[in-house]
């Protein structure tokens, strides 16, 4: 039996498991965090030029495209939320897949979900077997694609989304095998777009292409059988050969506890829109800001360790525009240190960004590999001017998982921080409480 077939089977039988209300509870938490998020990213300038390209010729339908009034065919749909979603790298991460798992699945499953009327529990129930997907296509591949520059949100987050798709429309196993198999020869994404808008464009498109996958498997469209064993199929291409991936993972049964509620490796909440990989490090920087009541003039020198395999996405000294500077580890320190936080416009305005005292205080910054096994972590110490040494390590960033989410206030707050950029506050706090109550319109 082809690789195909067997990953089908499992995400065909997966979906029809009974599910445990936690499951249920942590897929709604997500879904919610990803909407806010998408809906703050639909107001960007590279959401809003995008749309600009693709309206004039797109056919109307009944999917949303969120942050607007308009309603278009369910593939540029998924394409105008899959912008906006990752637009501001606000969205959630999950470390098996090795990238974004929600911006990878909801904004397909989303304009087709509105494309058939479907019922939110059936919407919740596709995502979680989405998830599962990208966890376990993640666990096959994803630490080699990460390393040598893929971006796996795009090219192992789009199988995800097939997964999502064809669980919605209850896809046969042999459909769905031909969506996975579709999908191989339309996988991308690379690590060198970080910063600029086409990395997010990247995450639109990967979902307009799993739902088009999905719909061609409906007119059981023909893909080759072996379009992930064969030696020029995904796995050896993608991965540079058997050495570099291992499909237990995905041919194996899918036993046990869903792995959306795995405590240590589930979903890998933001508190501050920048690159996951600095999160850690502002923990610590904002933690030894408010135990020694620090000031950025008290400030002499800054170094951050982080695991190696995080150091090159944020060792940017002098990133060149608000957008770049999400992967600036300097920026974000330097911004946190001055204000105790760090805020949307930070990244968006170019008097907070160009400022010469957080210029000068990002010169002050530096970044270093640790020999920690923890790739989550980060150490921290700040040197003053009166000769202190101020010293912390961070195991994980606030949000980075089970065990350690945002508090409920903070998940709201950013929810309707976010959401009220498109909708004004009154929607906002309207559109939440929908959503609490489980419903996704």
């Amino acid at each position: 039996m082809t690789i195909a077939l067997q990953f089908a089977g499992n995400i065909h039988r997966f979906h029809r498991r009974d599910l445990p209300d936690e499951t249920v509870a942590r897929a709604r938490y997500a879904i919610i965090d990803t909407l806010g998020v998408t809906l703050a990213g639909s107001r960007q300038p590279g959401a809003g030029k995008l749309r600009a390209v693709i309206e004039p010729t797109a056919a109307r339908g009944l999917s949303r495209v969120f942050g607007t009034d308009l309603r278009l065919n369910a593939l540029d749909a998924a394409l105008l939320n899959g912008i906006a979603a990752h637009m501001l790298d606000f969205d959630d991460s999950n470390s098996r897949l090795h990238g974004h798992t929600s911006v990878a699945i909801l904004p397909a499953l989303l304009a087709l979900a509105d494309e058939l009327r479907a019922p939110a529990a059936a919407v919740v129930k596709a995502y979680i077997t989405g998830f599962e997907a990208a966890s376990r296509l993640g666990d096959a591949v994803g630490r080699y694609q990460y390393t040598h520059g893929w971006h796996p949100t795009t090219s192992i987050g789009l199988f995800a989304a097939v997964a999502a798709c064809a669980a919605l429309l209850n896809l046969g196993e042999t459909q769905t095998a031909g969506a996975l198999s579709i999908a191989t020869a339309l996988a991308c994404g690379i690590k060198a777009n970080f910063g600029s808008e086409t990395k997010p464009l990247g995450v639109g498109h990967a979902n307009r292409n799993a739902l088009l996958a999905v719909k061609l498997a409906q007119q059981d469209f023909s893909a080759g059988d072996l379009a992930f064993e064969h030696h020029h199929g995904y796995l050896n291409v993608f991965n540079d050969g058997a050495d570099h991936y291992d499909v237990s993972s995905l041919v194996n049964p899918w036993d046990g506890e869903p792995v959306l509620l795995d405590r240590e490796k589930g979903i890998k909440q933001k508190r501050f829109p920048c690159c996951y990989a600095i999160l850690p490090p502002l923990d610590g920087i904002l933690s030894l800001r408010q135990e020694h009541r620090l000031t950025p003039d008290s400030i002499a020198r800054v170094v951050v360790g982080v695991h190696p395999i995080r150091f090159a996405h944020i060792d940017v000294p002098a990133p060149a525009t608000p957008l770049a500077a999400k992967f600036s580890l300097h920026y974000c320190v330097a911004r946190a240190l001055e204000n105790g936080r760090l805020e949307l416009d930070d990244f968006s305005d170019e008097t907070r960004f160009a400022r010469p005292d957080t210029r000068a205080l990002m010169q002050r910054v530096t970044l270093a590999r640790y020999q920690r096994d923890n790739i989550g972590g980060a150490e921290v110490a700040i040197e003053t001017r009166d000769g202190r040494r101020l010293t912390t390590y961070i195991d994980s960033a606030l949000g980075s998982s089970y065990n350690h989410p945002l508090p409920p206030s903070l998940n709201k707050e950013k929810f309707l921080r976010c959401a009220a950029l498109a909708l004004g506050e009154n929607a906002a706090s309207a559109f939440y409480q929908r959503l609490s109550q489980g419903e996704l319109s």
